[in-house]
């Protein structure tokens, strides 16, 4: 009973993913766990991202939030998620700012404001927050991993 509905649940996650993963980039590298994490922050440090949480034992990082106004998407605050494991992770976390309407508001207008978790940029988004950070991480030695699910890389 549950081996068929197993088959179904990764015929269809299979199904659904022509492009690359979104929100996330792999990298490869050719160096110890600690210095390639090393390479990612002082990468990010170059970009002008400021480190909040970095943990040298977990091979783990997170820049402070940052926020990008589009007319057209809105607002959204985000964060990079840096992990170092046999690849190198980058990952967007993002949040969305959404107005309430005036009816699902507070008389006093406190709570005009709601922040949802978003797991989905607009790609143009992004696009504009990963080149920067590929071309940065090239050029400090750590490769993009073009086809995650072949193991090929760039």
């Amino acid at each position: 009973m549950l081996r068929p509905v197993l088959f179904v649940v990764l015929a269809v996650q299979f199904s659904f993913c022509p492009e690359k993963p979104r929100m996330i980039r792999y990298f490869n590298y050719e160096c110890a766990q600690k210095e390639a994490l090393e390479l990612a922050k002082n990468s990010l440090l170059d970009l002008g991202y400021k480190i909040d949480l970095m943990a040298p034992e977990g091979y783990f990082m997170v820049t402070k939030m940052q926020g990008v106004k589009k007319k057209i998407f809105g607002q959204y605050d985000y964060r990079i998620a840096v992990l170092v494991e046999d690849r190198v992770e980058v990952i967007i976390v993002a949040q969305r700012k959404v107005f309430k309407r005036d009816s699902e508001a507070s008389i006093g207008g406190k709570d005009m404001i709601q922040t949802e978790v978003s797991d989905k940029l607009p790609y143009t988004l992004q696009r504009s927050i990963f080149y920067p950070i590929i071309d940065e991480f090239t050029k400090n030695g750590l490769v993009e991993v073009e086809d995650i699910t072949f193991g090929a890389s760039a």
